[in-house]
């Protein structure tokens, strides 16, 4: 009897220290994205020992075109206007977040604040009007934060680094970022482009249409000027991207990540297949088909706060998608935020 009752509580013990441990290892934790044209905060539940993200417990995101305020500025600086709204929108952001007792508030700041010459500047007034920590990051810093955050996403323990493409698309900057191994160590393979969602729809408009960016809201209709645009894409991507991640996008697992992907690109194809949007892969025919009607659609004929851009996104991806022979995109939902989070 005192054997059993010792082993009883030799169990209970152990249950008691291994619920200490794991409620030790539960941390909730604040992460922000500060992108071109879009602002995303998450606040979330954080296993911090298996660094693996656990119950979403608040997100929400914000339109906000810092790239398209630079691209009118006449010199090189964030206006002082869309910084106000800036930091309205991020404040009632961080104070909903706040409700939920985070631990810690960080993110990170990318592609037009690391252009804007006064980039710096306006995040450190963000980081004391709100009282959080953002930090401007490299293009580099950027693609391997999205391969943690798209591989966090997955919740697969099974998959490996090697098997994984991870594909971002944001405002003024693009990346792709394959891990591999050699000699025994990891190494990072990563595109880091400029042509992205706003720098292509900035092209239409300046170049093809030869009009003024400040006086167009949008490229739209593309029209006739489609199969250009895709020239233009494709001799881009086939002329910048390395033999390596050429090899990786044709025989890898592409993931998706960011909002081109998971909003403006998947939002589009479900929308011309009237799905639930439930299926998460996508083919360069699915996107050929779409993109050949949307070309004709102007703004009126659009909905959202991105028709913008929309459009010129399905050639983006149509262009690099056919250049690179890629079969098939996975989309994750996962931007910069799971990276930000787990780390």
């Amino acid at each position: 009897m005192n054997c059993t009752r010792k082993n009883l509580l030799g169990i209970a013990l152990a249950l008691s220290t291994f619920s200490a441990w794991a409620n030790h290892c539960i941390e909730t934790r604040a992460g922000i994205d500060m992108g071109s044209g879009t602002t995303k905060i998450q606040v979330a539940q954080v296993d911090i020992c298996r660094h693996q993200l656990g119950k979403v417990l608040y997100e929400d995101q914000r339109a906000l075109g810092f790239n398209d305020d630079l691209g009118k500025s006449g010199n090189n600086q964030l206006s002082a206007a869309m910084q106000q709204q800036g930091v309205t929108a991020l404040k009632q952001m961080v104070d909903k977040a706040r409700t939920f007792h985070p631990q810690r508030i960080t993110g990170v700041a990318t592609a037009v604040f690391r252009s804007a010459a006064n980039g710096q500047q306006v995040i450190d007034q963000f980081n004391q009007q709100a009282q959080i920590q953002l930090r401007i990051i490299t293009q580099e810093q950027e693609a391997e934060l999205g391969f943690i955050s798209a591989k966090a996403a997955l919740h697969d323990n099974h998959i490996k680094n090697e098997d994984l493409l991870v594909w971002d698309i944001g405002g003024g900057s693009m990346q792709m970022t394959a891990f591999r191994q050699q000699k025994g160590k990891t190494v990072t393979d990563i595109y880091q482009g400029r042509l992205a969602s706003v720098t292509l729809k900035e092209f239409i408009i300046s170049v093809l249409k030869n009009q003024e960016l400040d006086k167009a809201a949008s490229p739209n209709p593309i029209g006739s000027l489609r199969n250009t645009v895709l020239r233009y894409v494709n001799f881009y991507a086939r002329t910048h991207v390395s033999p390596q991640i050429k090899e990786d996008a044709r025989t890898r697992r592409v993931i998706g990540i960011g909002g081109v992907h998971g909003y403006s690109v998947k939002d589009q194809l479900r929308s011309a297949n009237k799905t639930d949007g439930s299926n998460n892969t996508y083919t360069l025919e699915d996107v050929q088909r779409v993109s050949k009607n949307q070309v004709w659609k102007g703004d009126s004929e659009l909905a959202g706060e991105y028709r913008a851009t929309d459009v010129s996104n399905l050639l983006l991806v149509e262009g690099f998608m056919q250049a690179l022979n890629i079969p098939q995109v996975t989309v994750v939902k996962a931007s910069l935020i799971q990276g930000i989070l787990v780390q």
